[in-house]
């Protein structure tokens, strides 16, 4: 999706009804209104984002669930910075296609730059106000940012679980009115047991709370028969976590390093093994639920 999208129906019927002369005028104002279309960021946006960190174990988790509807490689591909044994960050809301900002972050991650300072450096992209991001190191650092034009409700919040070493950033843009993001930090610190239990456990309060604003269940089948996949809440068309430990290995971007876990979900038009399949709820934060509970189950009592 663009945005300041102008559709052709709007243009067609705008030229219905205006003469020659001015039919020439709105031809130019609507060209002129294309034009910036495809200048602007483009839109990952309406999506919310839990990371975190343990200094205790070196640890760095990230999850996320995001409305737009696309393939399994997607969000986390755009949106996720993993530096093992550093930090982790999200960059969201209106995505820098060219990665200059996430590889800004990486770097900057990589090399012991405090995430205020990071901030400040992106600042300086002419689209900073679009874009959102929270960024943790593991010395327990951290820092956000949500841009003016990030829609309603756009937040992050930041902090560190009392007497833990473990620290969070909690985001998202165009939400659902209320209380998404506090509700979410709220589980985040109220949830035992592993990191990875925390954050998937914010991902999912965010959810229950209402999540993206656009995203809705598919009407049920005409004929009255049930639906292939029950649906139940839909607040997003995809959802993720990853977890890399100090040791995992970077790879030459931003986010295709090796690391200890990474489970993701999408639609079932998307299609391959990460689609949500027969069965599985088409809530992606559900089935993402439910995938990580076996995941979680295979895990030794000794993970945290």
């Amino acid at each position: 999706m663009l945005a300041g999208h102008v559709s052709d129906m709007l243009i067609s019927h705008l030229l219905r009804r205006l003469g020659t002369t001015r039919r020439y005028a709105a031809v130019r104002y609507a060209a002129l209104l294309l034009a910036l279309s495809v200048t602007l960021p483009r839109a990952a946006h309406a999506t919310w984002s839990v990371i975190a960190v343990d200094a205790a174990t070196g640890r760095v988790v990230i999850a996320s669930a995001t409305c737009v509807n696309n393939n399994d490689a997607f969000l986390m591909g755009v949106q996720a910075v993993v530096v093992p044994g550093k930090g982790v960050a999200a960059c969201q809301a209106g995505v820098d296609g060219t990665h200059a900002n996430q590889m800004l972050v990486y770097r900057e991650l990589a090399k012991g730059t405090d995430p205020a300072r990071i901030i400040e450096m992106l600042s300086e992209d002419p689209s900073f106000q679009s874009r959102q991001f929270g960024i943790l190191d593991l010395t327990g650092r951290s820092a956000g940012h949500s841009g003016l034009t990030n829609g309603y409700v756009s937040q992050d919040i930041q902090g560190r679980v009392p007497g833990t070493q473990i620290y969070y950033s909690i985001q998202g843009n165009i939400l659902r009115p209320g209380e998404v993001i506090p509700n979410a930090v709220k589980a985040f610190l109220h949830t035992k047991g592993a990191l990875t239990d925390r954050v998937m456990a914010a991902l999912e309060t965010a959810d229950q709370y209402g999540g993206d604003s656009r995203c809705v269940c598919p009407p049920l089948p005409a004929d009255g028969s049930a639906p292939a996949s029950p649906c139940e809440g839909r607040t997003s068309y995809i959802a993720y976590i990853l977890m890399a430990d100090q040791n995992d290995t970077n790879g030459d971007s931003h986010n295709n390093g090796t690391y200890a876990m990474y489970l993701t979900v999408t639609q079932p038009e998307q299609g391959g093994p990460n689609a949500i399949k027969a069965g599985e709820n088409l809530n992606p934060v559900k089935t993402l639920r439910a995938r990580y509970d076996v995941w979680r189950k295979r895990m030794p009592k000794s993970f945290s």
